[in-house]
C-alpha cells in the first residue's frame, strides 16, 4: 500500500483526509513496483491545498458497541444439581449434601456458598467509541495547504471499581496529525512539504492481558468464590484462570502501552517541459520515525481461598498469595527509515486526427 507515494498502512489515515483510493492489478501497471508489487498495488492520495478561500470541516461521532452473543451460564443452585448428576452417573460421591443445596438455593452464606455470574460482575452491557476530525484547506496562487487533526477514544466493555487507587480506564486511544503543503517556487518548480504523525495509547491492567479475564470468566464457576469475601479480602484459587478477574481487572496495577509513527515527506517536481513537451523530474525524499514505549506498575495483592468456618463462625482458609508492593518495568524501542526517490516522467500524446497514442 501506498499512501502518497510511501509505503504505509491504511490505519494511519483517517478516512476523511483520502482524496483517492485505486487498485493496481494489471501486471503492466504494478511493473514499477516489483515483486512487493506481485499481488497487486493499492494507492491512497491524501486531500492536498486548493487555490480557495480558507475551508474549515468538523466532525464528531458516537458509535455505541454492545456484547451480542455471549455463553449463558446457569446459577449456582442449577450448577450445584447438575454436579451432583454428572458425578452420579460416573458412580462417584455427590459434590454438594441435601442442606448444602438448601443453603445455595436460599443464598444463607454467600462467602462459602455464593452464587455468582462472573459476566456480569466483569462486563458492561455495552462500550463507547468517541470520534473527532477538524481540518483547514485554502491557499493562493503560490502556496496551497490542507492540515487536519483526529482524536479517537474507544473504551473497553469492562466493569471498573472507580474507588480502586489503581483505577484507569482500559481503552485506547489514538491521535493523529496530518499536514501537506505544495509551494510553487518557480513557474516550473514546485515543492510539496508533508507531515503525517499517530499517536496511540493502550491503557491495560497490571497484569496486561485481557484475554485472562476473558478464561477467567469462562473457568470459575458461580460456587468458586464470592467477587470478594464479607471480611474484605480478596479471592483466588489458584494462578490465571483461577484468580478472580474482579481482582484482576481493578487490583493488580496499571499499564500502559504508546506508540508513535511519524512520516515526513519533501517531494520538488520540475517541468522539463523546454526539453521536450510532457517530460517532468520528482525527487523526493522521506523520513519515518516509529517509538514504542510500555511501562507497567504491577501489584500482587494479597489473596485467600476459604473452605470452611472455624468454630468461632469466622472464615478459615489457605492463603493463595502474598501482597507484593509495586513491581514498576518499562521497555522502550525505536525504527527509524529513510527513503529517497527520483522519477523521470513523459507524458505525450501523439496522433493525427482520430488516431491517437500516449506514452
Amino acid at each position: 500500500m501506498l499512501i502518497d507515494g510511501l509505503e504505509g498502512s491504511l490505519n494511519d489515515v483517517d478516512p476523511a483526509d483520502v482524496e483517492s483510493f485505486s487498485v493496481l492489478k494489471d501486471a503492466s501497471a504494478t511493473a514499477m513496483y516489483g515483486v512487493r508489487g506481485a499481488n497487486g498495488v493499492v494507492l491512497v492520495t491524501t486531500k492536498r491545498g486548493k487555490e480557495e478561500k480558507l475551508k474549515f470541516t468538523a466532525r464528531a461521532n458516537a458509535t455505541m458497541s454492545w456484547l451480542k452473543r455471549l455463553p449463558k451460564y446457569c446459577g449456582a443452585y442449577d450448577y450445584a444439581k447438575l454436579a451432583n448428576e454428572a458425578l452420579a452417573v460416573r458412580g462417584e460421591d455427590i459434590k454438594y449434601s441435601a442442606k448444602e443445596l438448601e443453603i445455595i438455593q436460599n443464598g444463607l452464606d454467600p462467602d462459602l456458598y455464593p452464587d455468582v455470574d462472573w459476566q456480569d460482575v466483569l462486563l458492561d452491557d455495552f462500550s463507547w467509541q468517541q470520534t473527532y476530525f477538524v481540518s483547514a484547506q485554502g491557499g493562493g496562487s503560490i502556496a496551497r495547504y490542507y492540515v487536519s487533526l483526529n482524536y479517537s477514544n474507544e473504551s473497553a466493555a469492562y466493569k471498573q471499581d472507580k474507588s480502586s487507587k489503581y483505577f484507569k480506564d482500559v481503552s485506547y486511544n489514538t491521535y493523529g496529525l496530518r499536514a501537506n503543503i505544495d509551494m510553487n517556487l518557480t513557474k516550473t518548480t514546485n515543492l510539496y512539504f508533508g507531515v503525517s504523525a499517530n499517536k496511540t495509547i493502550n491503557n491495560l491492567p497490571g497484569n496486561e492481558n485481557t484475554d485472562l479475564l476473558w478464561s477467567q470468566c469462562n473457568n470459575l464457576t458461580p460456587l468458586t468464590f464470592p467477587v470478594v469475601y464479607s471480611n474484605g479480602a480478596y479471592p483466588s484459587a489458584g494462578k490465571d484462570d483461577l484468580i478472580s478477574p474482579y481482582v484482576s481487572v481493578n487490583y493488580t496495577g496499571m499499564s500502559q502501552k504508546e506508540h508513535t509513527k511519524s512520516v515526513y515527506t519533501l517531494a520538488l517536481k520540475q517541468n522539463l517541459d523546454m526539453l521536450t513537451k510532457g517530460l517532468s523530474l520528482t525527487i523526493q525524499g522521506a523520513y519515518t520515525g516509529e517509538d514504542w514505549f510500555n511501562e507497567t506498575r504491577k501489584i500482587t495483592p494479597e489473596t485467600w481461598m476459604y473452605d470452611h468456618r472455624d468454630q468461632y463462625g469466622n472464615l478459615a482458609g489457605s492463603r493463595k498469595s502474598e501482597k507484593h508492593t509495586v513491581e514498576y518495568s518499562s521497555s522502550q524501542d525505536q525504527y527509524r527509515k529513510y527513503f529517497l526517490q527520483t522519477t523521470i516522467n513523459w507524458l505525450r500524446e501523439f496522433g493525427y486526427g482520430d488516431r491517437k497514442s500516449h506514452v
